[in-house]
């Protein structure tokens, strides 16, 4: 069955599909105890073949319509440094949720505002989404500015919606919706 994921170019960063190959890269990038404590997802210690298992669902994921799964690389090395998503995909109400993380010495660069820019673009123009939606931890403040930078809205906090390492947080919640999008 051939690969039909699509690869999306912005001006220092390739998106494009997972390779079981990126598995190691993963491991070693979420697996950091600063990823997985700004992530409400991502385990620490993270666990051998969780990443294998995770990159192995993604072609499925995509064909099913249920959502996409991007490697996030630079131009200039090729060198994987994160993964953004759209997950959730609902046909029904035209919507997804974005997720995101990035390896912690390509933090502060800008990478995940760029990637983040590009797929609620992707989700819209391509996908024909109505609304793109994404959650932080409230004590992530960087995330709500990277979702800030890709155009979308505060619109509200869950109070202690995730219950992580033995505590509740809270989660901020953002949106965009088309009509916003294509007024920008």
């Amino acid at each position: 069955m051939t690969d039909l994921r699509p690869t999306i170019e912005t001006p220092r960063l390739r998106l494009r599909p997972f390779a079981l190959s990126d598995a190691p890269r993963v491991q070693q990038l979420a697996g950091h105890p600063d990823v997985a404590a700004t992530t409400a997802y991502v385990p620490h210690p993270y666990p051998d073949g969780a990443a294998e298992e995770w990159i192995g669902e993604h072609a499925e994921n995509y064909q099913r319509g249920y959502a996409v799964q991007f490697a996030i690389v630079l131009k200039t090395t090729d060198e994987l440094i994160g993964c953004i998503d759209l997950v959730d995909i609902s046909k029904v109400h035209r919507k997804a949720e974005l997720g995101y993380w990035i390896g912690v010495p390509y933090w502060r660069h800008g990478y995940c505002s760029e990637a983040a820019s590009a797929l609620v673009a992707y989700g819209f123009e391509q996908l024909h989404l109505n609304k793109i939606t994404a959650r932080h931890m409230t004590a992530n403040p960087a995330s709500g500015r990277v979702m800030r930078n890709a155009q979308l809205k505060h619109e509200g906090t869950l109070r202690q919606e995730f219950y992580k390492g033995n505590r509740y947080f809270d989660i901020e919640v953002y949106g965009v919706l088309r009509e916003d999008f294509q007024r920008r």
